[in-house]
């Protein structure tokens, strides 16, 4: 999509990738400052849309996560920089070193050592040097991709062809689980695949250690756990990233301060190799360090992430929350009767309201963290009811002119959602199946529409399970709407959510008092199941 020339440091890239939402990932291809690139050529390449370990450093986190890419898509822009630059010849470069360490957990992407085996494959020269950065999640999935790639390395990458990077940042754990979300390795884990990993010959293991002012590098602890034959310690500045910043977190430095040059000097002491990464004014400034990204449309979107963050902490429910705040919501209403009969299978419809990517999306300006657990509820939902081959039938707010079609709405709301623009779509974990009826609506009530009611009726639809939000706007008024309509209606208390949770709690008790049964999820799905 679009480059940016950084001089004699090289280049820099923002690529789309394939994908029904716009996933875009940047890739840089560089030097060292005051190093030829004949001499020395450096790729920093991604491996995911965003990433989701979230190092609070690392504005590639904030970003978010959109998924991983293909092995073709990782050796694509490999192959980009190579077009680009026709005056080196990749497969003689005496050193032209890939590191998997722009955007995304290397690990957490299986395609990772199928991208490796292309690179070999395509450019497989003597001086090819892959380097892959990672914090080792403790996942299943980072286990078997080290391993494999540990594999991969001794077939095709011997002779110290290959440069394997643990970003562990602290000897102290507490610390660590300070710096990501993903929960890491410990050490001596870490210490064990390294002795594993490493042959004769092999590049020693690098273990990163980016220090921030409360992360703490405890010189004997490093030496009881590992040994200085394998590994090699990286002492590295903290630059200031958007993320670094908002964290408090950045630490910059040319000189190394007092306790990292100590720490430094007493693993040197102790026999390890130890490099001192200081900050790089010119690789700072040109956005082709670690965790860094240029590209406006990313930079917005790092904006976005650090405010979604914020709304996070504040919100009053989440997926892991949800199951016991709903049971508190449940206790509450218990005071109202409940009324009608329970969802008869037979003739169930479910309608997913207004769970859109306006709201969903952690870069709209719309987004609503607290939609995230009412999609956790209602692909439960949509799962029972598909799998009962009963009807699905969806709702989108969205406006073609609000000025034409926005009513008191447009002047009510500073911002509406447009129809026809990406956020408009239904979240892509709820995506429509084709067949399924989506009706797009400019009004509180679905059935301001006049054709959901046809095709309610249409499908035989006389009990209408309700989720989505915002629960006291669009789901009580749709619910009022269809109890006059004569339609029964049933709201899943823990698959809708409202801007806060007195709001949430007052419609749930508003529904159940006058024309709904309001239950968790798991009540209707039951009953769909007999």
């Amino acid at each position: 999509m679009a480059t940016r020339d950084i001089g004699a440091l090289g280049r820099l890239y923002l690529a789309r990738v394939s994908g029904a939402r716009e996933r875009l990932i940047e890739f840089v291809d560089t030097t060292a400052p005051g190093v030829a690139k004949a001499d020395k050529w450096v790729l920093r390449i991604s491996t995911q849309v965003g990433c989701v370990i979230g190092c609070r450093m690392c504005d590639g986190g904030i970003v978010g996560w959109r998924g991983n890419l293909t092995a073709a898509e990782i050796v694509a822009q490999v192959r980009r920089a190579v077009r680009d630059n026709p005056a080196l010849d990749a497969r003689r470069h005496p050193k032209f070193k890939v590191h998997f360490a722009r955007m995304g957990e290397p690990t957490l992407n299986d395609a990772t050592p199928r991208a490796l085996e292309r690179l070999a494959a395509e450019w497989g020269g003597p001086g090819l040097l892959p380097a892959v950065s990672t914090v080792a999640p403790d996942t299943p999935t980072a286990a078997a991709c080290l391993e494999e790639m540990r594999v991969v390395k001794d077939r095709l990458y011997g002779g110290g062809r290959f440069q394997l990077q643990f970003s562990v940042h602290s000897t102290d754990e507490a610390a660590r689980r300070r710096v990501m979300r993903a929960r890491p390795w410990s050490l001596e884990r870490v210490a064990d695949f390294g002795r594993r990993w490493w042959r004769p010959g092999d590049r020693k293991v690098t273990l990163n250690f980016a220090l921030s002012c409360d992360q703490p590098l405890d010189a004997e602890a490093v030496a009881r756990t590992f040994d200085a034959e394998r590994f090699l310690i990286k002492i590295a500045a903290v630059d200031a990233t958007r993320a670094a910043e908002a964290s408090a977190s950045a630490r910059s430095w040319r000189r190394p301060p007092a306790d990292i040059a100590a720490a430094a000097a007493d693993l040197r002491a102790r026999g390890f190799t130890v490099i001192l990464s200081p900050s790089s004014v010119e690789e700072g400034t040109a956005a082709t360090l670690c965790g860094q990204v240029w590209s406006d449309v990313l930079r917005d979107e790092a904006r976005a992430g650090l405010r979604a963050e914020r709304l996070e902490r504040e919100c009053y429910v989440s997926p892991d929350t949800m199951p016991e705040m709903s049971r508190r919501w449940m206790a509450d209403i218990s005071r109202f009767k409940t009324r009608g009969e329970p969802l008869r299978p037979g003739k169930a419809g479910l309608l997913v309201v207004d769970l859109l990517d306006y709201f969903v999306d952690r870069n709209s300006p719309a987004y609503l963290p607290q939609s995230r657990a009412a999609v956790a509820g209602a692909v439960r939902l949509l799962h029972a009811f598909r799998a009962a081959g009963r009807p699905v039938l969806f709702v989108r707010h969205a406006h073609r002119d609000p000025a034409r079609d926005g009513g008191l709405m447009a002047g009510w709301w500073a911002k509406v959602c447009r129809d026809g623009r990406p956020e408009s779509r239904v979240a892509e974990a709820l995506a429509p199946r084709p067949g399924e009826t989506v009706v797009r609506k400019t009004r509180y009530s679905a059935f301001s529409n006049p054709r959901l009611a046809a095709c309610l009726r249409a499908a035989g639809v006389e009990d209408l399970v309700l989720c989505g939000l915002a629960t006291n706007l669009c789901v009580e008024s749709t619910a009022r709407s269809a109890f006059d309509r004569g339609f029964r209606t049933f709201v899943a208390a823990d698959a809708t959510v409202a801007h806060d949770e007195a709001l949430h709690l007052g419609a749930l008790r508003s529904l159940a008092q006058g024309f709904s049964r309001v239950a968790p999820a798991d009540e209707f799905v039951a009953a769909l199941r007999g």
